[in-house]
């Protein structure tokens, strides 16, 4: 055999091998490329299903103790309030937080705060275990108090927070008067002469008008009635009406009525009148004048609807003096339309499981949130909307 065929037939047999281990190897380690074709696709996250928002803040105390007096800073940012238990002064965010103390002196018998409009003045109500009254005027700018005089029931800021009305009661002559003087007791004037010894007093907003009238008495005919504070004759808005209340809205134009349905009756029903005490309209409401606020633009009335009364009870005379507790839900009405609106829902209030005695109302400077004082605990609470 020549050399070239045995060149020929190593290489053939070379080759042969080389591709015998060739396809060994193929079939053994390797492993194709994914294509796009080929390759497979990561398995995406499914996306959760979205379940339905339950609030269980709706409603939710944001003062860590009793409270009183409470009200909206000027700046709608965030509320001043006495303490309940000490006296002392303080200042919360809307949500409770940051809290800080405006006064860290302790007011022992400290009955109720009413703070001027602009909220920088306050005259504070005392009670001594006698049952004795005294008011004090306090100025958080210059931090001077200033004892008012004796024998005084009632006071109330002027709609401009310059002056002060009271009633005044002479244990001389045995007379009672209504009275505007400044701040502070001085220059004072009277106003009227009053028949009665318990009494409401409220500044007609937007005018130069001071309305008054007998606290509610189921079996006592309430006489609203008014006087300019430059002095003049009485005018009465409203008469006939037992165990009357009454709320000006912010403009002066309408008067929210809460009282009994007949003398000595046992049913509330909440009212409309026109500044003047016409236009009477029944909203078909059974509350309290203590349990409701205006709206900001005066078109809606916000309120919480007492239950657990029994049909019984004298009102609002064993409201008023604490015999019996209420167990609220809560509302708004459009006085245009007199239709009723749930704020909190049932389910809502069945989840918190808290009892709801609701008085002291105001709304947040957008109407986000209502406040209230719980009766029950004495907490001030936040309903969110």
């Amino acid at each position: 055999m020549s050399i070239l065929k045995k060149l020929f037939y190593a290489s053939v047999i070379i080759l042969v091998v080389s591709l015998l281990f060739l396809g060994i190897y193929r079939l053994s380690f390797y492993k194709p490329e994914e294509t796009t074709q080929t390759k497979k696709e990561e398995p995406k996250p499914i996306a959760p299903i979205e379940q339905p928002k339950t609030d269980l803040t709706k409603i939710a105390a944001i003062s860590d103790e009793a409270v009183l007096s409470p009200t909206l800073a000027p700046d709608g940012l965030s509320i001043k309030y006495y303490s309940q238990k000490s006296g002392r002064a303080y200042q919360i965010d809307l949500d409770g937080t940051s809290k800080k103390v405006l006064s860290d002196k302790d007011l022992i018998g400290l009955s109720s705060a009413i703070w001027s409009p602009d909220k920088t003045k306050v005259i504070t109500k005392f009670i001594d275990g006698s049952g004795n009254v005294q008011f004090y005027y306090y100025n958080y700018s210059t931090g001077i108090s200033t004892p008012l005089k004796k024998n005084l029931d009632e006071v109330s800021w002027d709609s401009l927070g310059n002056k002060i009305f009271y009633k005044y009661y002479d244990p001389v002559s045995k007379e009672r008067s209504l009275n505007i003087a400044d701040p502070d007791g001085t220059n004072w004037k009277k106003l009227a002469d009053l028949s009665y010894r318990n009494v409401a007093i409220a500044p007609v907003p937007k005018s130069g008008v001071v309305s008054f009238w007998n606290k509610p008495e189921s079996q006592v005919e309430t006489d609203m009635e008014s006087i300019p504070v430059i002095g003049g004759d009485k005018k009465v808005i409203l008469k006939g009406k037992f165990g009357a209340d009454y709320l000006w809205n912010s403009s002066g134009t309408n008067i929210l009525a809460g009282h009994v349905d007949a003398k000595g009756g046992s049913k509330m029903q909440l009212a409309l009148l026109n500044f003047s005490g016409g236009e009477y309209t029944n909203l078909g409401v059974p509350t309290f004048i203590s349990k409701c606020t205006w709206s900001n633009d005066n078109k809606t009335i916000y309120y919480s609807l007492p239950g657990n009364i029994q049909a019984t009870a004298i009102l609002p005379d064993e409201y008023s003096n604490g015999t019996i507790k209420t167990s609220d839900t809560f509302w708004k009405i459009d006085i245009a339309s007199k239709q009723p609106k749930r704020i909190v829902e049932l389910e809502d209030l069945q989840k918190i499981n808290t009892q709801f005695d609701a008085t002291n109302l105001f709304l947040s400077s957008d109407e986000g949130y209502l406040f209230f004082v719980n009766k029950i605990d004495g907490k001030l609470y936040r309903i969110n909307f």
